[in-house]
């Protein structure tokens, strides 16, 4: 027990030192690049609230590989100390080292995920909105932000064009198209204003009705006020804007379940999903791939080699998981599969690596 507290501590003193590194770095960085887009009336404020918020986003970002880091970093100590050679003597393997500091690297990994659905999503949010809105700068905000406007009813029957904020469930200048089977239009419902009604059902104000027959002929009617039984009610529109990195795991449930049933795109919302515990497991098992390269028979070098090793792995995983996320959305393979498929595959290989050096 003494000498798993004793790796143990070592681990998460490394983790600690590694992760306050490379969010330190990376903030200094980041100001140096966009100070000369600083300026204005309380700057100064919005630039702390920013670089705060950037910081909690940052370390969810960095936290993976400053555990990988301290993986290595940690048995490389040992290593340099000759604790390691000594253990070894005494017939003890390098599970009595991989042990704790994995056990460090599933307690950080947990923490991590959820840091990420009480902090880190409302912190990224605020980044990009600080910088789109104070500093005009971040495309990219408005089309994430954009409320959505087409939506489709269930199996196909409805199209709705809907305008306005949603607030109350409530909607301005609505277009409603009816198809058939055979995917012919059969009426198309234009009104001024769409609110959910009492009884649960639509009330429409300002309404123009067409009505589409077989022998190509219209007829219009128009009405002040009609109601209307649509088979989706009002949560059938609570389609919410931003990006999916920035919603918490129930809320991309809610929204993935939502956005299919009206026929709005849903892979980045389902890849999103799993990786919300895939990316923070993901130190996990680079860490045993980390550890089995520090514990290798014949290893020269210490630190040096553990920051090279420890890049190394890095750059591998976060190819694999970039790969996995391309192939996840162009469909070639599942949400789960891709988002998962790096972990298993480094849990595997250093599975195998550490038996190995046995």
């Amino acid at each position: 027990m003494r000498l798993f507290r004793y790796v143990a501590v070592r681990a998460v003193v490394a983790f600690a030192g590694a992760l306050s590194a490379v969010v330190a770095l990376f903030l200094v960085v980041d100001f140096a690049e966009n100070a000369s887009i600083f300026r204005g009336p309380g700057w100064v404020g919005a630039v702390l609230e920013l670089y705060a918020a950037k910081a909690a986003v940052v370390a969810y970002q960095v936290a993976p590989a400053a555990m990988l880091l301290a993986a290595s970093v940690a048995a490389s100590g040992l290593r340099r100390t000759r604790e390691y050679t000594a253990l070894r003597a005494l017939g003890l393997g390098p599970w009595r080292i991989a042990a704790p500091v994995l056990s460090v690297a599933a307690a950080i990994a947990i923490a991590i995920a959820v840091f990420d659905d009480t902090l880190v999503v409302d912190a990224s949010r605020r980044v990009e909105e600080i910088m789109a809105v104070r500093f005009q700068r971040g495309g990219a905000w408005q089309r994430w932000h954009e409320p959505k406007r087409w939506f489709r009813g269930r199996a196909g029957r409805r199209v709705y064009h809907l305008r306005g904020s949603g607030a109350g469930g409530a909607f301005e200048r609505v277009t409603v198209l009816e198809i058939t089977e055979g995917f012919r239009l059969a009426r198309r419902i234009d009104a001024a204003r769409m609110s959910p009604g009492p009884g649960g059902e639509w009330v429409l104000e300002g309404v123009e009705e067409r009505t589409f027959r077989d022998d190509g002929q219209m007829d219009l009617a128009r009405y002040e006020r009609r109601d209307y039984r649509f088979d989706e009610d009002p949560d059938s529109f609570s389609v919410l804007p931003g990006r999916p990195a920035q919603m918490r795991r129930a809320t991309l449930l809610d929204q993935t379940r939502l956005r299919r049933r009206l026929g709005l795109p849903v892979v980045e919302f389902e890849l999103e999903w799993s990786n919300k515990l895939a990316y923070p497991l993901a130190g996990l098992s680079a860490s045993l791939v980390a550890l089995a390269l520090a514990l290798r028979r014949e290893r020269k070098g210490h630190l040096t080699a553990s920051l090279v090793e420890s890049v190394g792995v890095s750059l591998v995983f976060w190819g694999c998981q970039g790969l996995g996320w391309s192939l996840g959305l162009s469909g070639r393979l599942s949400p789960q599969v891709a988002s998962w498929a790096p972990d298993v595959i480094f849990l595997a290989a250093g599975l195998w690596a550490i038996r190995k050096s046995t």
